[in-house]
């Protein structure tokens, strides 16, 4: 073992240059009598060194059992190796460090110095199952404690956990087994590495676990430790990958309207002559879609049989009566002379992303709506459509929603964990304007908000033209330690709340601070109504 008690000196740690009490190695190795006692069974104990010259601690002959002199002399060089190396890649490292309440000991610990985060160095050498080390990693990971476990030979949990094998290289540990890199479109195994680069590319986070699914054979472990750099490279191959494959696409379909063009010319010929018949049946055709339209717009009828379809058309009519109010209030603003918001360009282009993607889904969005500052968007961006009928609402927030407006368009997310989340924390539909948000999630998009750059000196343009103008107490920036934002919204001025996320809002409408009147900078949302 590496601790030991001093009788005069306290606790020793052979690993440490100083032993950790300003002593060297010298003071306390074949001094006798020695002063030292096992910090667990009080036995007395003498220092010595390893064959492979590992300072240690050892029990004196005719010592009691103790769980801490049970070590092997191959399991004590390798946490020695991890000791070490750890150190040098600028890690504070102990060994035998206890978790909470004793559910784990971690052979050796290693932190940062500036205690930003912990990680487990596990030296396993005796045979264990998968199933058992996978345990005992969820139980650290549980203490907010992750963790890394080294071997010698290939073991059954290698890869099961993230873990390496190690070797030996003129007297250096060398990794030798679970690293990966990624060339030519699939992951190889990566080149050896000593121990102690590995550990600080780990520990700088430029090194981490992954499963890829395209590996080439050999590959066979399923966590790898790989360079983010790779990880980046794997992503822009993808990307590369589709756009052949849309190449591919496009030009199939270009072919198949050459056929189709070349099909309907030779179609046209035979409608020619049925088309005589087919006036008579295209009246009558007419006239049922009449009725149809008609009974549509009537709302439920006595014709529909079932609860299922009545709860159908419940909805079906619930939608278009949510969207008729929001298109008057539209063109209440319209008619009170409120121009189309203004949006910077990074804002812009998001909106025509989404414009574009409703399109390819069959809905048509115009312009975004004037209204925008209607709470019943829950602060996202509406999209209006014919008649200003809002069509689709980007980014709403989910601590905002609850209104019928949202469950009667399509919501448009610019990324997909704005959506989940959104999902997960948002409350259910209203269960008779529909079943469940329709949702549409533009890839790779990045938040309209978090597009825009504003620049110290340079006020953003935003979308509602009448802005506040500040006081004359204060010029530029707001420098209170408390501030309280105040946006102008259509509807007058209104109280707002920092927060730290950027809101779509927040991006195109600017704060000022209500006590000295300069420009507040940083993000903000709305005050929820309070019932």
């Amino acid at each position: 073992m590496f601790r030991a008690e001093h009788a005069e000196w306290g606790r020793l740690h052979s690993y440490l240059p100083d032993l950790g009490c300003g002593r060297r190695w010298e003071d306390v190795y074949k001094v006798k009598p020695s002063r030292l006692a096992c910090g667990e069974c009080a036995w007395p104990m003498h220092a010595r060194l390893s064959r492979r010259r590992v300072p240690h601690f050892a029990h004196q002959p005719g010592a009691p059992e103790c769980e801490a002199g049970g070590e092997s002399p191959d399991h004590l060089y390798l946490k020695w190796c991890l000791l070490v190396a750890a150190q040098e890649a600028g890690a504070v490292a102990a060994d035998e460090v206890p978790g909470p309440g004793g559910a784990w000991k971690a052979d050796v610990l290693a932190s940062d110095p500036g205690g930003r985060w912990r990680m487990a160095l596990e030296a396993q050498l005796a045979v264990k199952t998968a199933e058992e080390i996978r345990g005992r990693s969820e139980r650290m990971l549980v203490d907010g404690v992750p963790s890394i476990w080294f071997c010698y030979r290939r073991a059954p949990w290698l890869g099961v956990v993230p873990s390496v094998r190690l070797g030996d290289a003129h007297g250096v540990p060398v990794v030798l087994e679970g690293l990966a890199r990624f060339a030519g479109g699939v992951w190889v195994k990566g080149d050896p590495m000593t121990l102690v680069k590995f550990l600080r590319l780990v520990f700088d986070r430029q090194m981490v676990p992954y499963s890829p699914e395209r590996r080439a054979g050999g590959l066979v472990l399923d966590t790898l430790w790989v360079d983010g750099r790779c990880l980046r490279a794997e992503a822009d191959y993808r990307k590369s990958q589709e756009k052949a494959r849309a190449r591919q696409e496009a030009e199939r379909s270009r072919e198949e309207e050459t056929r189709a063009r070349e099909d309907a010319e030779q179609r046209q010929a035979e409608e020619e002559a049925r088309a005589a018949d087919a006036r008579r049946v295209k009246e009558d055709a007419v006239l049922d879609a009449r009725l149809d339209e008609e009974e549509e717009v009537a709302g439920p009828s006595w014709r529909l049989t079932g609860a299922e379809e009545r709860r159908l058309r419940l909805q079906q009519v619930t939608r278009r009566m949510v969207r008729r109010i929001l298109a008057v209030v539209e063109r209440k603003h319209r008619a009170a002379g409120l121009p189309l918001p203004y949006l910077p360009p990074a804002g812009q282009e998001t909106v025509d992303l989404a414009r574009d993607a409703l399109l390819r889904k069959g809905f048509l969005a115009e312009h975004i709506g004037r209204s925008v500052a209607d709470d019943r968007y829950a602060g996202g961006l509406p999209l209006m459509g014919a008649g200003s009928h809002p069509v689709a609402v980007i980014d709403p927030a989910p601590a905002r929603a609850g209104s019928r407006v949202l469950a009667a368009t399509v919501l448009v997310f610019t990324g997909w964990e704005l959506r989940d989340r959104f999902l997960a924390e948002a409350p259910p539909a209203p269960w008779d304007v529909t079943d469940e948000y329709v949702t549409l999630t533009l890839d790779g998009v990045p938040p309209a908000a978090a597009a825009v750059v504003v620049p110290a000196a340079t006020p953003l343009r935003v979308s509602i033209p009448q802005q506040p103008t500040g006081t004359a107490r204060t010029a530029g920036r707001c420098v209170c330690e408390a501030p309280r934002p105040v946006v102008e919204f259509p509807g007058g001025p209104e109280e707002v709340e920092p927060c730290e996320e950027v809101t779509p809002a927040s991006a195109f409408l600017t704060a000022r601070c209500a006590d000295c009147g300069g420009r507040y900078d940083g993000p903000w949302r709305r005050v929820p109504a309070r019932v």
